[in-house]
């Protein structure tokens, strides 16, 4: 009979494999002792990798023998009294593991908050002071405050702390303190004297809300019908796409829905594409879920995040966290009893991770780990992804439509400024159109609130030499540097380099002068145009302060703000009454993307941000400017009509071999050699050639091919939607590991992406 058990160990590495490790029976030591339970799968554990110790995750037994010339290691510790991933959770790893052709370490590491891998969280701590069992009779702390004579602040600290406690008996150190206005000192010699104790409780560190809650609103006519139809598709399907015109009241459908869950005890999963939606949505859920609701995403702390996972996963044993909102990310919680996921703008490209590795689509994935709950999931826009909305008027999902706005309430109109006219004409100031300043004047005038939307954050997006034409760059990318005046820097947004912002050129001392805007540059011009009008940006430079969107967002809707300038985070899923018009000031830049989804990606984020106007009231107008006036989109736009842009863009996917007639992998090399990428990629295609044929393109150099010193090349691989897809990445994982093993391209790094965006 064995005196151990092999078990193998997923570790967050980007290792090809798991390891295997030995857990003994008998005669455990210190570490491995019975008080530390026993080897269940999805529990940590301690063991060695190399002279150091790592944490990784229980996966499973191992399977089979192990070579005689292998030397098993034995497991250090075991950490969890429980597992702390459940099996849904690793069923969920393994499909993002194989589809998106990653390592379960990579998963690991992006699955799980860091400071549960490394094991160093610590539960915040508040400091109490309560009362001896002697001094809880109202006549023993009678007696008590007559004994004090003339110790008045020893008397003034004891009925504070009576005031504060409430027949409680126990009050926050901090606090009693502070009401007192009484030292520290005398506080401690009454600890000395055994009138008060001192206590450590854990607290969470999370802001439950505590307000008032009510019922959902009643649904409207359209509403209502919605509901119902989404119920009766869920009936056949697992996956219904809810395709509603923005401002059509898809949010108040969601909430009856998840209201339904709940009362069924099942919890409810509720993606947005971005941090900022979480905070508006946020206040209108508690509203309803109170205390039940929690919000996840990557602006939290680790601990924070730790203390949301054990929530989810209920080891306190309460009802709490049964509503979680959050984004991509929040996919990797420990669900207890996962009924329902709700994935809005469900179309958004920020739910594709594009680095580190799992490079998942959160879409994708929800769609998956729902079938092991058993969960339905309803996807909702106004402007569905040209995938999903085949697959819905294919059969494969539900199609519920809402088509009204609420209430009645007409869409935005769109008006198309023509900027080369403009310019020819003179009639600019700065980088608005007359047109656009005019309209502003009237809407600002009515006490009316406007959006600014540009995709561009920074001041300029590069510097020039008048003498020379010198671009200041990136000595570790090929891209030029932005200048963002406020901190009088030029910085990469690639890699984050950053220098001061040179007076005039280091050739020749000629004057440097700006090419392009940001949105830091809008907020100068539009505060010189309205000086009287109060003025916010809202982009990624001036929310990386934790709460920064909220502060932003209230503000705004406090009306203590009258313009706001933003990136895309201003062009969905907020909720302004006063916003009366709305501006794109530079639309090319969405349309004039070498990508075979630009016309798609321009539609949904112009047809978004035109969303945010005329939400209550008057109808709403939406103004884009544009160097190309005749560009099919904008009759699209100007009638808001998806359905045309859909039957062109399916038409066209089809005729060129793009989703969802056809499946993308796009292989990036990277080498800091560019002789050795060049052997790499060469021998890449050719072994691809070799098995896909013509489905393999030339080699492709993208637009910024250099970052962090790393030369950059890529090819992409093109697979029939109906061919083997796991045959074909089976192969593909052989050609990679036979590139990356020859002299030639040693140190190549070949990473797939699997339907890229």
């Amino acid at each position: 009979m064995k005196d151990y058990n092999l078990v193998d160990i997923i570790l967050p590495l980007a290792i090809a494999d798991v390891y295997t490790y030995r857990i003994p029976l008998a005669n455990p030591s210190p570490l491995t002792s019975a008080a530390l339970g026993t080897a269940d799968i999805g529990k940590r554990v301690l063991v060695p990798l190399g002279k150091k110790s790592i944490i990784g995750i229980i996966y499973r037994p191992h399977e089979g023998t192990l070579p005689k010339h292998v030397k098993v290691r034995d497991v250090v510790q075991i950490i969890d009294q429980t597992p702390i991933v459940t099996a849904q959770q690793l069923h969920l790893w393994e499909w993002l593991s194989q589809y998106y052709m990653c390592t379960m370490g990579e998963v690991l590491a992006a699955a799980l908050p860091s400071e549960i891998i490394d094991d160093n969280y610590a539960a915040a701590i508040c400091q109490y002071i309560s009362l001896p069992p002697t001094l809880l009779d109202h006549h023993a702390q009678e007696a008590l405050l007559s004994s004090f004579g003339r110790a008045k602040k020893q008397e003034q600290l004891f009925r504070t702390f009576l005031d504060l406690a409430q027949g409680q008996w126990q009050v926050e150190r901090r606090v009693l303190l502070e009401s007192s206005g009484v030292s520290g000192a005398i506080l401690r010699l009454l600890i000395d004297k055994g009138i008060f104790l001192e206590e450590e409780h854990p607290i969470s560190r999370l802001r439950r809300y505590s307000g008032a809650i009510g019922s959902p609103h009643p649904l409207d006519t359209q509403q209502q019908n919605a509901a119902n139809a989404i119920r009766q598709a869920w009936q056949d399907k697992n996956v219904v796409l809810l395709h509603g015109v923005t401002s059509s009241g898809k949010t108040e459908v969601y909430i009856h829905l998840i209201e339904e869950a709940l009362q069924k005890g099942k919890q409810v999963l509720y993606l947005v594409p971005e941090i900022a939606l979480t905070t508006q949505l946020t206040e209108r859920l508690q509203a309803v879920f109170g205390s039940q609701l929690v919000v996840y995403h990557s602006r939290f702390s680790n601990a924070e995040r730790v203390e949301i996972y054990n929530e989810v996963r209920g080891e306190r044993g309460d009802e709490k966290s049964k509503v979680i909102l959050g984004a991509r990310s929040a996919i990797f919680l420990p669900f207890r009893d996962l009924g329902l996921i709700i994935v809005d703008e469900e179309h958004e490209p920020s739910y594709k991770q594009q680095d580190p590795a799992p490079r998942y689509h959160a879409r994708s994935t929800a769609i998956m780990m729902a079938g092991w709950y058993g969960a339905k999931v309803l996807l909702g826009t106004a402007t569905p992804s040209v995938e999903s909305y085949h697959n819905a008027t294919s059969g494969k999902y539900g199609l519920v439509e809402m088509k009204e706005r609420f209430q009645g309430l007409q869409l935005p109109r769109i008006t198309i400024v023509d900027l080369q006219r403009q310019y020819h004409r003179k009639e600019m100031y700065g980088h608005f159109s007359d047109p656009l300043v005019l309209r502003m004047r009237e809407e600002l005038s009515k006490g009316k609130q406007v959006i600014l939307f540009q995709n561009r954050r920074g001041y300029a997006p590069f510097l020039q030499c008048s003498d020379c034409g010198s671009v200041p760059k990136c000595p570790n990318c090929d891209v030029s540097l932005t200048l963002h005046k406020a901190h009088h820097a030029l910085v990469c947004h690639s890699c984050g380099h950053s220098i001061v912002a040179p007076q005039r050129c280091p050739s020749c001392q000629g004057e440097y002068r700006t090419h392009g805007f940001g949105t830091e540059r809008l907020e100068e011009e539009i505060s010189a145009l309205f000086p009287h009008a109060h003025v916010a940006r809202m982009d990624l430079d001036s929310t990386r302060r934790k709460d920064s969107h909220q502060r932003i967002i209230d503000s705004f809707s406090a009306h203590k703000v009258d313009i706001l300038i933003g990136t895309q985070m201003v062009t969905k899923g907020l909720h302004f009454d006063d916003v009366s018009l709305v501006a794109v000031l530079q639309a090319d830049m969405l349309l004039n993307k070498p990508d075979f989804r630009s016309c798609e990606h321009a539609f949904h984020m112009l047809e978004q941000v035109s969303g945010r106007a005329g939400r209550k009231g008057d109808k709403g107008e939406v103004i884009i400017q544009t160097f190309d006036p005749k560009n099919p989109v904008f009759d699209y736009l100007k009638k808001h009509d998806y359905l045309s842009l859909y039957e062109q863009q399916i038409a066209e996917r089809q005729l060129f071999h793009f989703p969802p007639f056809y499946r993308l992998i796009i292989f990036t090399l990277k080498h800091r050699d560019e002789q050795r990428l060049n052997a790499a990629v060469t021998l890449l295609r050719e072994r691809l050639e070799q098995t896909f044929g013509p489905r393999v393109s030339g080699i492709i150099t993208p637009s910024v091919a250099r970052v962090h010193n790393m030369h950059i090349l890529q090819l992409r691989l093109t697979i029939e939607a109906t061919a083997n897809i796991h045959r074909a990445k089976s192969l593909v994982r052989e050609h990679m590991a036979y590139v990356v093993q020859q002299s030639a391209a040693k140190g190549t790094i070949i990473t797939p992406d699997i339907d890229p965006l």
